[in-house]
């Protein structure tokens, strides 16, 4: 596989995930780009990690109105403020998000046992590093039906980053 390909097996995982993650909302985001690279600069990150025979995190990154959307669909309510709700759902989401990509991951090379509780990193100043050798892959998706001006905060990015682990010598 060229260096320049985005690994299939991470992208099926996190599409399917992330659309399976989201019934609940009965939002149905269409994926527009995809990456090898984290590229996500948005204020709003929930954060789920994930272990077993690779180890890694997965991370949904978006705009305070595109979490407070979605959040909304999953409460069934709108949401206009950020609030302990809110956050709690926005983890939830990604918690679902998660744990689909780990069951479609079952029986592939990246194979994981569990998953972490979400964590949920709001602020926009910070940097993520990962180690060498990590496979990355980042999807982004359009909420259409999210009525702002803005069109950048109308798209979310869900990246999943995994280390496979090296077996110990004997």
């Amino acid at each position: 596989m060229s260096n320049l390909q985005i690994d299939p097996i991470l992208l099926e995982a996190v599409i399917r995930g992330t659309a399976e993650g989201l019934q609940m909302t009965g939002l149905q985001p269409p994926p527009v780009g995809a990456s090898r690279f984290y590229t996500a600069a948005r204020p709003i990150s929930v954060m789920v990690g994930m272990v077993g025979k690779t180890n890694g995190t997965v991370a949904i990154s978006l705009s305070e109105k595109a979490m407070l959307h979605i959040a909304g669909q999953l409460m069934g309510e709108k949401r206009e403020q950020v609030d302990n709700e809110t956050v709690d759902a926005i983890g939830e989401v990604g918690n679902m998000i998660a744990g689909r990509v780990k069951e479609l991951l079952v029986g592939t090379s990246f194979e994981m046992e569990n998953i972490s509780v979400p964590s949920v990193i709001m602020g926009s100043n910070y940097a993520v590093h990962f180690a060498r050798g990590m496979h990355i892959v980042s999807v982004d998706f359009e909420l259409g039906d999210l009525p702002i001006t803005d069109a950048k905060e109308r798209f979310f990015s869900v990246t999943i980053s995994l280390l496979r682990r090296v077996a110990a010598a004997a």
